[in-house]
């Protein structure tokens, strides 16, 4: 009789139930293993967006600031998106006379020696020293700029486009 119930039964042994809990532990494993490696990732890359986004700020401040920057270096400490962060600027001289390059690392404020993003930018003396009249993209000034607007100027020459008639198309 009891060859019988055991026939019958037809359900999983202990052993098999132990197999199958193993695998699936063992694939969670795996999969929680992924979900922590790609939340470093986003977190890794915040920090990394952040700080480039404070180093091409700093770049920017210096050169609207219009002063042309001496050689050397100078660093401090700033916060933004609620962390402290480190940055340096490093001014040298390039082979133009009025040139300078910067550039900029950023870190956070307590692993300064640990950098996270580093940028570069070049900043130009303005010919006549601070406060001479050159438009930011570097372009001279044009003489006569100053009565732009004032209705002295004369129109351009108007363009009179030439366009074919249907029976000059083929000519």
């Amino acid at each position: 009789m009891s060859a019988d119930r055991s026939e019958a039964a037809g359900g999983f042994t202990l052993v098999e139930v132990l197999i199958a809990l193993a695998i699936i532990a063992f694939g969670l494993i795996a999969v929680f293993g992924q979900l922590n490696q790609s939340a470093l990732a986003a977190a890794r890359l915040r920090d990394k967006t952040f700080a480039h986004w404070i180093a091409m700020n700093l770049i920017t401040e210096k050169r609207l600031s219009g002063q042309f920057p001496a050689d050397g270096t100078e660093s401090d400490e700033i916060e933004m998106a609620n962390a402290r962060w480190r940055y340096e600027i490093r001014f040298t001289a390039t082979s133009v006379d009025d040139l300078r390059r910067a550039d900029v690392t950023v870190a956070f404020a307590d692993t300064p020696d640990r950098p996270l993003a580093t940028a570069s930018g070049f900043f130009m003396e303005t010919p006549g020293g601070p406060g001479a009249a050159v438009p930011a993209a570097g372009w001279p000034v044009v003489s006569g700029a100053e009565n732009v607007g004032s209705g002295t100027e004369s129109p351009p020459p108007a363009a009179t486009p030439s366009v074919p008639t249907p029976g000059e198309a083929g000519k």
